[in-house]
């Protein structure tokens, strides 16, 4: 049956772009009067996906930044796509988040330090995810926007006992319900940013964030990651020591006396800080990674890059009409850049203004960590016996003290927690869309793409479905 008949090709695709794109449930649907089950087709998919080897996933992955429905309007490489921009469908959103911050069941914590006694609690969470993170504090997140809205999902407080298991040739529904439980829309349209060199690098304004493109956008609150970090600090003896203003992180002379903190083991707070950025953005380049690589199978054309100012996407000119994701932000006449802060009652970061101190933000972490759902005294652990952890110790209360005292000292001091770092962090970002093979086929030699790319054309582009 030719659908398209009397309309015209360009047409047809985009019809079906709006009845496909942003599906999220496991229904059947009717498009142009025909039933179409897309359940059957999304469970072949993942079926050929599980076969996919992973050394031809890594060597096959590129950056592949020609998309459905775009074009380079001069230069050497001129191509204008007649395709229309169809986004990904439910499934292969969904397959893309889960290799990117997929719940992959419990990790097994860190097993002793010499620093404490008992079970080491250096850990904030127990669930284990698609990508390592530092000590097991695993704060991170993931935003993304396309033609259909724009979304947050959050698995780092996620059940571990429930991993995201792709066990059967089935289960394409089980895994977009799994995503859907974790994802909360936050608006019925795209991040739109004017097509500029201040939103875009020049390179990224013809293809960046276009029409029929997803936009994923990792996210790591970086001052809950520096106070686990102090907390590990303090509790090795480390003097932090701020080397900007030449003197020690605050009031630390009861702490010196006491023995807790070692004169002679300065830890420089510039560096502290710098650690502690780069741990968030390692996790970020391997969700990332991963991401990408999960391109590989789906046969959908993308990249990782991080030309987009983050800024700008998390809402910095809102008042230019240009919202973002809404973020709030702080100003300061000696930042070199102003200081992203989060969105009240969804994400923020574990410091002032959505805490009324350091203080108050210290003992939200020791809760998050020792109270009655804390990692360390619930039930979701990766233990058999569940006696295990009343072995790892509340911290004392001189180190606690200590830590809140370093973390006011900064706040006080720089006006902001952390002091030389964002407290919250955007800046690389992974976008997948359909890959426009004319174009690679005109300009470039045999192998600029796989046969699952040439596999997804030909799926989105067949005339009878």
């Amino acid at each position: 049956m030719r659908l398209y008949s009397k309309i015209t090709r360009r047409a047809f695709f985009y019809l079906i772009g709006l009845l496909f794109a942003g599906i999220s449930s496991a229904k059947s649907v009717n498009i142009l009067g025909t039933k179409h089950n897309r359940i059957k087709e999304w469970n072949d998919i993942l079926k050929e996906a599980k076969k996919f080897p992973f050394i031809k996933a890594l060597y096959s992955r590129r950056s592949r930044r020609f998309g459905w429905g775009m074009e380079i309007p001069s230069g050497p490489l001129k191509f204008k796509s007649d395709k229309p921009p169809i986004g990904l469908d439910a499934f292969e959103n969904a397959f893309i988040i889960s290799s990117g911050i997929g719940i992959s069941g419990w990790h097994n914590g860190i097993p002793f330090s010499s620093s404490q006694d008992g079970l080491c609690s250096y850990n904030v969470r127990f669930t284990g995810r698609t990508f390592p993170c530092t000590a097991g504090i695993g704060n991170m997140d993931l935003f993304y926007t396309n033609d259909n809205g724009t979304y947050f999902v959050s698995t780092r407080n996620g059940d571990g006992s429930n991993p995201w298991k792709i066990s059967q040739d089935s289960e394409a529904e089980k895994l977009i319900a799994q995503v859907n439980e974790h994802t909360k829309k936050l608006s019925n349209t795209r991040i739109q940013l004017s097509r500029d060199g201040t939103n875009f690098s020049a390179h990224n304004i013809w293809n960046g964030n276009k029409e029929g493109s997803t936009l994923y956008i990792p996210v790591s609150n970086v001052a809950e990651q520096l106070i686990a970090m102090l907390f590990i600090v303090v509790e090795s003896g480390y003097l932090v020591y701020d080397d900007l203003s030449k003197r020690n992180a605050g009031n630390l002379t009861k702490y010196l006396n006491s023995q807790l903190l070692q004169k002679d083991r300065k830890y420089p707070l510039s560096y502290l800080e710098q650690y502690t950025l780069t741990q968030c953005a390692v996790e970020m380049g391997t969700m990332g990674q991963n991401m990408a690589l999960s391109l590989q199978p789906l046969g959908l054309g993308g990249w990782f890059y991080s030309g987009i100012n983050p800024f700008s996407i998390m809402g910095l000119k809102v008042k230019k009409g240009q919202p973002g994701l809404g973020f709030n932000f702080e100003f300061n006449d000696d930042w070199g850049v102003p200081n992203p802060t989060g969105i009240s009652d969804l994400y923020h970061s574990m410091s002032p203004p959505h805490f009324n101190s350091m203080t108050e933000a210290v003992d939200m972490f020791i809760e998050k960590k020792f109270g009655e759902n804390g990692a360390f005294r619930g039930q979701n652990h990766p233990y058999k016996n569940d006696t295990f952890t009343d072995n790892a110790n509340l911290p004392s209360k001189e180190t606690i003290e200590c830590v809140s005292e370093i973390a006011e000292y900064i706040y006080k001091e720089y006006g902001k927690f952390p002091g030389t770092v964002p407290s919250i962090f955007v800046r690389y970002y992974i976008q997948a869309q359909r890959l426009e093979t004319d174009y690679y086929d005109k300009f470039f030699k045999p192998g600029a793409y796989t046969e699952t790319h040439k596999a997804n054309v030909e799926r989105w582009s067949r005339q009878d479905i």
